[in-house]
């Protein structure tokens, strides 16, 4: 190889590694769940695992939306059930329920119950829904899917970090 051709090739590198950046940010992966009757998205970044409902152990004079604690491994989570929390409607704990754990550097580790999961789908998949009326601080944007179903975007480390979710004692 020629010194003359190293700029040439650097300069091809250059543009590999600026398309590999777009593809990557256009490439954000969410989990889709159900929390009462609403469609929900999860950005797969604040996961780190997916269960199925484990044995709950209740802990009392709690919130009612806090289910009790959880043991993964060895390691204890708390348990909310988020339809309970967000709109007071509580979870049949069925087969079909599935609990997902917040990764660590959200501040804390805690398990959330969702009523199903519908997969992970990629976030380009979605229009942004501009109009949208829901200003809870849970919710970080309404999109909209092919088949012109709702999905609401949940902000987990706003969730985590609410006064009235940190205070599951009564």
């Amino acid at each position: 190889m020629t010194i003359n051709a190293m700029p040439e090739r650097q300069s091809s590198l250059t543009e590999q590694i600026n398309k590999k950046a777009q593809e990557t940010s256009a490439t954000i992966p969410v989990l889709g769940i159900t929390i009462g009757e609403d469609r929900w998205l999860i950005p797969m970044s604040n996961i780190s695992e997916i269960l199925p409902v484990p044995k709950i152990t209740p802990v009392f004079l709690t919130q009612p939306w806090f289910l009790g604690v959880i043991n993964v491994r060895g390691n204890v989570y708390g348990l909310c059930d988020l339809s309970h929390y967000l709109d007071n409607t509580s979870t049949c704990i069925s087969a079909k329920n599935r609990v997902f754990l917040t990764i660590p550097r959200l501040g804390v580790s805690y398990a959330m119950l969702a009523g199903s999961v519908l997969g992970i789908r990629n976030l380009m998949e979605f229009v942004p829904q501009s109009d949208h009326e829901d200003k809870r601080p849970v919710v970080a944007g309404i999109y909209k899917d092919r088949q012109d179903r709702l999905w609401r975007m949940l902000n987990l480390p706003a969730l985590l970090q609410l006064e009235s979710f940190q205070r599951a004692g009564s």
